[in-house]
């Protein structure tokens, strides 16, 4: 008996270890996620968020600026499920004339380059690309071939795009955005537009998830990042770079405008061009509708309320494909991050690159605490139930500055939890701002996992040498857009 004590004893010992180093990570990272937080609530306080949006014009004003030609680029590896409802949808609601569609697709999909010339048969303004080698090789090479045969189609027309636009095969494009665009691509060369989920059922914990993070991501995170270190991640959609721009990156990276090696060409390409001096903005500019799912109805149809001109798209609602996407997403900006663009610019710049790469160790530090609180519930239970009179009692936990920490830690959880509820409750609604609280637990095995994938792979393509490959998402899109009837005027 006294044996079982004593090992009993030293397992406890180790279960406070973990929960003490877990508690110091946490509560760091949690000082830093606060510190973006006052910088965004003082400025919302006086009244400077968002000051590049206030500057632009009316929705009155951009519609009669003159259209130019914009090119919208749009990468596919089997994409045959969602690629015609993507093209004829946006086809049919975006308010531009002079919007062309350039798809990129390889050899060995087949069933995709049907969808397209079935849209291509509808739409004169799409244009199918074809990928001369076999897929999939990575997004920034069907990318690059896009962008080749953009310039090929500007010389063939003899005309010039304004700017080129990143999208994917299951966004929603907003109405307004090129219109946005038309007068931005004057002022800055790279601009980022918010994008957020469709709304998704209550219970839907995984792809509401994407709901509650791309919400308060793309409405404070970026707008502190742009403030603090002006250099804005691309998203991969809703994405403009002007037609200079991407001239300059095609010169300096041996004739392709982007890294065919990176797992996060979009991530990549943003840094590059805040290196060459061209400059960079996120803009959050209110629009007085939006189009969103009607959960109640399961169709697409019109939010008649102030939100940003931003794309919506679905997002993965299982566990597997949520963490398959987020290890690339790590992947890329992580690993490859680290070892391409490693710590490069302003102290700011460097602050948001820790920032995004400190996933690595905290995702594993909330796990380890969740391991080590679970433990120490089901010993207090079991003193409690079957050795009230247990000798046994904490050695690190009882001291005072532990405690201490503790409270801390539990006070940056409530106050994460408010403002992950504010931030959805903005874009969404009240019942969604309520299970955000919840969906954040579900979020942090998500992260875990993810975590756990993108170290195994990146591991394996180190030792092995074998090159890292497109590892796409299943998409998915709402097809019933001809029950949208937009208003005539913004």
């Amino acid at each position: 008996m006294a044996h079982l004590t004593s090992l009993t004893a030293q397992y406890l010992y180790w279960i406070e270890i973990m929960m003490l180093v877990a508690g110091i990570i946490i509560a760091i990272s949690s000082f830093d996620d606060l510190l973006v937080d006052l910088l965004y609530w003082t400025s919302r306080l006086l009244g400077t968020a968002n000051a590049r949006s206030a500057e632009l014009p009316t929705i009155e004003l951009l519609e009669q600026i003159p259209e130019r030609p914009f090119a919208i680029m749009i990468p596919c590896w089997k994409e045959h499920e969602v690629i015609f409802s993507m093209l004829s949808s946006n086809s049919r609601l975006l308010r531009y004339r002079q919007a062309h569609y350039f798809v990129g697709v390889y050899l060995n999909d087949p069933l995709t380059q049907e969808e397209i010339r079935k849209a291509q048969s509808l739409y004169p303004n799409i244009h199918m690309v074809l990928v001369p080698r076999d897929g999939p090789t990575s997004k920034a090479d069907c990318l690059n071939q896009i962008t080749s045969d953009i310039f090929m189609f500007e010389a063939e027309q003899g005309i010039q795009f304004a700017g080129m636009v990143m999208h994917d095969s299951e966004d929603l494009i907003h109405p307004l955005e090129l219109k946005l665009f038309n007068k931005l691509v004057d002022l800055y060369d790279f601009v980022q537009l918010p994008v957020y989920s469709f709304s998704r059922p209550i219970l839907s914990m995984v792809s509401g998830l994407y709901m509650d993070e791309f919400a308060e991501m793309h409405t404070k995170d970026l707008e502190v990042r742009q403030r603090v270190s002006g250099v804005i991640p691309c998203a991969g959609v809703s994405a403009c770079f002007s037609r200079e721009a991407i001239l300059h990156l095609i010169d300096q990276n041996q004739g392709e405008a982007f890294r065919t090696s990176s797992f996060t060409e979009d991530y990549d390409i943003a840094f590059r061009v805040s290196e060459l001096g061209f400059k960079s903005a996120f803009i959050a500019y209110p629009a007085s509708y939006a189009i969103d799912i009607d959960i109640d109805k399961n169709s697409p149809g019109i939010v008649r309320r102030p939100l940003p001109i931003a794309t919506r798209e679905f997002f993965p609602s299982g566990v597997e494909a949520a963490y398959r996407q987020r290890a690339r997403w790590l992947l890329g900006i992580v690993f490859q991050g680290s070892q391409e663009i490693g710590w490069k610019g302003t102290l700011g710049t460097k602050y948001f690159l820790a920032r995004d790469r400190k996933g690595v160790i905290t995702s594993p530090a909330v796990m380890l605490a969740y391991f080590a609180m679970a433990n120490l519930v089901l010993f207090e239970l079991f003193r409690w139930f079957f050795d009230p009179n247990s000798q046994l009692n904490y050695t690190l936990l009882s001291s005072n500055w532990v405690k201490m920490l503790f409270l801390i830690t539990f006070s940056f959880l409530v106050w994460r939890l408010v403002n992950r509820m504010v931030f959805t409750g903005m874009i969404y609604n009240f019942r969604h701002a309520l299970m955000s609280a919840p969906r954040l637990v579900v979020g942090n095995f998500v992260n875990f996992f993810a975590t756990w994938r993108a170290i195994r792979i990146y591991a394996g393509h180190r030792l092995s040498g074998k090159p890292l490959v497109w590892d796409k998402t299943n998409h998915s899109y709402p097809i019933q857009m001809s029950d949208i009837d937009l208003p005539q005027s913004p």
